[in-house]
């Protein structure tokens, strides 16, 4: 049996390089997975940015690296990805063994379009073996393969498999280790005079395409059988129910709001026992500690910082629960059928959907992805539009101030609720405000360059339950990496700098001056009421010591920064405090929620007690004491947060896949201007319509 196993091959033998080859969603990533395991080696091939993943089994005592290839439709190189499948399998990679065996992985349901990538393999001189994946989905259809037929006709074994369940892996690890001993198979014979049959008004490559399909039709022949599968007519009926430019968009737009609407009710109860756990803890520790330096780091910058993140995990986890449901039954794949025609209104191609879909989980998967983009201009504006896609990493910002400030009432239905709504309109802006850039790009500095795009829809099926909880797994997974270490080592640097330098002195009289102030202002008359409640809770020990650790932030380190951009943020309705949370977030914008944390529950006293929510309403503007969050602000700052590129990682991929240092400048620039203009008029049309 197949197992993950040592770096060292056995018995003086080198190990076998296996190489898996597949056209792109065929399973061939969960078959490296089910044949290798993990963990696995990750680099980029030599001279390019294509990733290279490498995994290491042993297999009746002789180990086997085996590398998963890009997926690729053919072997005649158009984009760097299939470039690098090609040098791969004829041995030109540096640093890696010319392969012993290829394993071309086949889907079982669509044997036919497959095995045109398998007659190209056939004729490399290389040991092969072909792997039919999906083979219980092909059997549920109606599809009957006779295998050891099939495997005579190609000269190389063929092993159905199912790689989430390992039905077929042993065998096809024995499969390969006899392939590797063995010689290649013969290539295809006869293409010559199948081509032939081609006439003159066609092109080489369309000659050798009919040529190599023809074959394939003669070795399928008594291979595969068909039965009609029960319900087909009934999936017919709904695949034309959801690719319907009208029906399949209402559909498209309900199942979002359905997604959002309930990431909202269902995680409630487990977000307020999370929010009530870090504040039992917060207490216990200061109730451990003398107050002093070490409790209020512990507290209120370690504490305050990834608690207020930490919240978020159970919307992210329905979040993406929602999403791997959707991509395994095969919705999705509808939705990019629906997609493709907006992506050509705006001058795109068909294929900038996926990376771009990528992009709604983390930009830099989606840009990568842009590599099967064979048109370098396309490739180019997908880059630039996917960091306007909503990651995951704003989601936690769109739900804080959502559920904080927008008023949670039904519109229209009692399960649709407001803040779902604005949740939606927030990925949706992202989206729109994608087209608009992309159609201004291709009608200026771009150009128009419409390619052709085929996409085949894939079988319904049931999500496997072990697939979408290990899809929430890693994603919750990588969001506590994130909260136990970027964010909680910003919030520590954010505390330092908002508490040091600490100047008691400066301190008593800045809180002097204060008092002055409003003691002028009484005197003076007009409207003392709100002069002389502030003046009475400076005489509170509460209010005095609230008043103190304001005016300690404000001679911070981090406060003289936070009043220095403060005239770039007060159009925007934000307060110094908010501007320094974005400029520290700016590494990553997950880290706000953890700097907000820090700076609002060091500032605002007894009013701030509870969860990050409860201290925004209770923070007030330093020199008016009026509330500094309101809804228009609330507006105001996600909206910056959906258009802006507020991600080093993702400025650093942005280079290195277009090769150039220019095109993350402007990203970063571009970006960050727009959504400074977009925040500003966000904020000035809800403050005119609500009030600020």
């Amino acid at each position: 049996m197949a197992s993950p196993a040592s770096s060292v091959a056995g018995a003086g033998e080198t190990a076998l390089t296996v190489v898996l080859v597949g056209n792109p969603n065929v399973g061939k990533s969960s078959l490296f997975t089910a044949l290798a395991g993990v963990p696995t080696r990750v680099g980029n091939y030599p001279g390019v940015t294509v990733e290279r993943k490498v995994g290491r089994f042993t297999h009746g005592g002789r180990a086997i690296d085996l590398v998963d290839l890009p997926g690729v439709y053919g072997l005649v190189p158009r984009s760097p990805d299939e470039q690098a499948a090609v040098d791969a399998l004829a041995g030109r990679v540096p640093g890696m063994a010319p392969p012993d065996c290829a394993v071309v992985v086949a889907d079982a349901t669509n044997l036919e379009r497959n095995l045109y990538l398998a007659s190209q393999v056939l004729g490399l001189g290389v040991p092969v073996v072909v792997a039919l994946t999906q083979s219980d989905v092909a059997t549920a259809e109606g599809i009957t393969i006779d295998h050891a037929l099939l495997a005579a006709r190609l000269g190389c074994p063929v092993v159905p498999v199912v790689a989430p369940t390992r039905h077929g892996i042993p065998a096809l690890a024995s499969a390969i280790v006899a392939a590797a001993a063995g010689p290649a198979p013969s290539p295809p014979g006869g293409l010559e005079a199948l081509a032939s049959t081609a006439g003159p008004e066609h092109s080489p490559a369309a000659r050798e395409a009919i040529a190599r399909y023809a074959w394939i039709e003669r070795q399928l022949v008594g291979v595969v059988t068909r039965r009609p599968p029960a319900g087909a007519a009934a999936t017919r009926r709904i695949d034309e129910l959801l690719t319907h430019p009208l029906s399949g968009t209402l559909a498209f737009v309900l199942a979002m709001l359905a997604m959002f609407s309930s990431i909202y009710w269902l995680a409630a109860p487990l977000m307020d026992g999370i929010e009530a756990g870090v504040a039992a803890l917060g207490g216990a520790v200061r109730g451990l500690l003398p107050e002093g330096p070490i409790a209020s780091l512990l507290v209120d910058g370690i504490l305050a910082g990834a608690g207020s993140v930490v919240v978020f995990v159970p919307q992210i986890a329905l979040l993406f629960a929602f999403v791997a449901l959707l991509e395994s039954s095969g919705y999705l794949a509808r939705a990019a059928f629906l997609m493709d025609r907006l992506l050509a209104g705006v001058g795109l191609s068909g294929r900038s959907f996926i990376p771009l879909l990528s992009s709604f989980a983390c930009a830099i998967p989606g840009i990568m992805a842009t590599r099967s983009i064979e048109n370098r201009r396309d490739r180019l504006l997908t880059i630039m539009l996917a960091p306007l896609m909503s990651c995951s990493a704003r989601l936690p910002v769109y739900l804080l101030f959502c559920g904080a400030f927008v008023p949670d009432r039904a519109v229209g239905l009692p399960f649709i609720r407001l803040p779902a709504l604005v949740l939606l309109g927030l990925y949706a802006l992202g989206v729109v405000v994608a087209a608009a850039v992309a159609w201004l790009l291709t009608q200026t500095v771009l150009g128009r360059s419409r390619q052709p795009f085929v996409m085949e829809l894939p079988r319904w099926r049931w999500p496997l339950p072990g697939v979408v909880l290990r899809r929430v797994a890693e994603a919750a997974g990588s969001f506590l990496h994130n909260a136990g270490t970027l964010i909680m080592a910003v919030s520590v640097v954010i505390w330092a700098l908002t508490t040091y330098p600490r100047d008691e002195a400066a301190i008593d009289a800045e809180v002097a001056a204060r008092r002055g102030a409003l003691e002028r202002r009484i005197a003076a008359g007009g409207e003392p009421a709100a002069p002389a409640a502030e003046l009475a809770r400076l005489d509170t020990p509460a209010g005095l010591a609230a008043a103190r650790r304001g005016a300690a932030q404000r001679q911070s380190f981090l406060g003289r920064a936070g009043r220095l951009v403060e005239p770039l943020v007060r159009p925007l309705g934000w307060d110094w405090r908010i501007g320094c949370a974005v400029l520290a977030s700016f590494p990553a914008r997950e880290v706000v929620l953890g700097t907000l944390g820090v700076l609002y529950d060091l500032g605002d006293g007894d009013d701030a007690e509870g969860g990050l929510a409860a201290r925004l309403h209770a923070a007030t503007w330093d020199d008016t004491g009026r509330p500094v969050f309101t809804l228009p602000v609330a507006l105001s700052i996600m909206v910056f947060f959906a258009l802006c590129a507020q991600c080093a990682s993702t400025l650093v991929v942005i280079g290195r896949e277009t090769g150039s240092a220019v095109w993350p400048v402007v990203s970063f620039l571009s970006m960050t201007l727009l959504a400074w203009v977009a925040a500003w008029l966000t904020f000035t049309v809800a403050s005119g319509l609500v009030g600020g």
